[in-house]
């Protein structure tokens, strides 16, 4: 008999041990406050190739890693165009974008951007983008938020 519940016994233990390693490691996840690449920073602007100076951006500014090819980016768009006017600095990130495509895209629809930085992937692995559209607030360097997928005024007002 003793024998018939070693098993479970071990089995229980076994998926306990599991259970702590597993809420560990999402409290650490969770507490873990990330800061914004500093590729963004070592980056030339597409426009006038200098690099953004990080102060002049304040203490709160936004990322939106955007492509003229990305049918979601054109619906958010006219989101960042009144964030611009309300005063928020937007560093746009063009992912992985032909670039005559990107410069005719920003001419038809405006530029709501502090900064565009052209990108090949590397910005984008080193922040963890899932897919274009994606946007990061940003304060002090710290992400505070982050929204995968387009805007929505929901996303925004707070900052409005």
């Amino acid at each position: 008999m003793k024998k018939n519940l070693i098993i479970p016994v071990m089995g229980v233990v076994v998926l306990a041990v599991c259970v702590l390693f597993y809420l560990n490691q999402t409290t650490d996840r969770n507490n873990k406050q990330e800061e914004i690449s500093n590729l963004v920073f070592e980056t030339p602007d597409f426009y006038d190739n200098e690099f953004i100076d990080e102060k002049a951006m304040g203490e709160f500014y936004v990322v939106n890693f955007f492509a003229s090819w990305c049918k979601p980016c054109l619906a958010e768009h006219p989101l960042l165009m009144e964030m611009k006017k309300q005063g928020i600095k937007i560093i746009g990130v063009n992912f992985r974008d032909d670039e005559e495509n990107f410069k005719e895209w920003i001419k038809e629809h405006g530029n709501p951007f502090e900064h565009i930085l052209r990108d090949d992937g590397t910005i984008a692995y080193e922040m963890g983008l899932i897919g274009v559209p994606e946007t990061y607030f940003i304060k002090n360097k710290i992400i505070q938020k982050k929204i995968q997928g387009p805007l929505f005024y929901e996303d925004i007002e707070q900052y409005l």
